[in-house]
């Protein structure tokens, strides 16, 4: 490129630039209510506007044309549509401490809500950071047997519940639970004796399991005086278990 070249480039670029001085010059000195400053201030106006849309759109990571729409902007926060309920939870050695925790009941279907509760007892045990719990903070609480899968039916009868539960799926829940013997005398012990302690361990959790349920119906149901278990539609007990299926429970 001669020298030639650049002075024909360079002389353009002054021409334009002189040329856009003028323009912005006569815009800066024409009256204010002329046609063509109100144009100007309109276009300005406009281009904001245009600006701080997309700057919008960009910040909040929404589509633009969700922006048209009102309250779409920002997500509003989700309505949490849990209650605060007593759950009872257990140290398995019989032992039972109040645990408040936020529970999805209906408070219209009784039994959706007391097999939720008796859900809720063999859940992992937990601390809701939104409840206030002080009883149950310090305890050893052991995750109970979940006896909600072994409910055939529940009756209300008054303030009387009756629970029916499936013998069979709580023969099972004892065989699955598991047990290691930390005692220091552990190996003083011969195999038919730690056997022995494993399945009073065993036993003592499902009538910890039990009892829970127990102090969590009554906690929540206040109409409910007396409640009584059933082992497939007739009164009986499991052989072993500390907790009496046959006879009524008042609160």
């Amino acid at each position: 490129m001669n020298l030639q070249k650049i002075k024909e480039i360079w002389a353009a670029i002054l021409a334009r630039w002189e040329a856009f001085y003028a323009w912005i010059f006569g815009l800066a000195t024409r009256p204010s209510d002329s046609p063509e400053s109100k144009r100007m201030l309109f276009l300005t106006y406009s281009w904001i506007t245009v600006l701080l849309f997309l700057t919008g759109f960009i910040l909040a990571g929404k589509n633009p044309l969700k922006l048209l729409v009102p309250f779409t902007l920002y997500d509003l926060p989700n309505i949490d549509p849990r209650k605060e309920a007593v759950i009872f939870e257990s140290d398995g050695e019989g032992q039972v401490y109040p645990v408040k925790r936020r529970v999805l009941l209906t408070g219209e279907d009784f039994r959706h809500d007391a097999l939720t509760l008796i859900g809720e007892t063999g859940e992992s045990n937990y601390f809701d950071p939104s409840v206030p719990n002080s009883t149950a903070q310090f305890r050893n609480l052991k995750k109970l047997p979940n006896l909600q899968d072994s409910v055939i039916s529940i009756w209300k009868r008054g303030d009387l519940l009756i629970l029916d539960f499936r013998k069979s799926t709580l023969e099972n829940l004892l065989s699955e639970i598991k047990f290691r013997i930390d005692y220091t005398y552990a190996s003083q012990l011969t195999e038919e004796q730690k056997s022995a302690e494993i399945g009073r361990k065993k036993l003592l959790l499902l009538s910890s399991a039990f009892l829970a349920v127990e102090k969590t119906l009554f906690e929540n149901f206040p109409e409910i005086k007396r409640i009584e278990y059933r082992l497939g539609g007739e009164t009986s007990d499991l052989n072993g278990l500390t907790y009496s299926l046959s006879g009524s429970h008042s609160r």
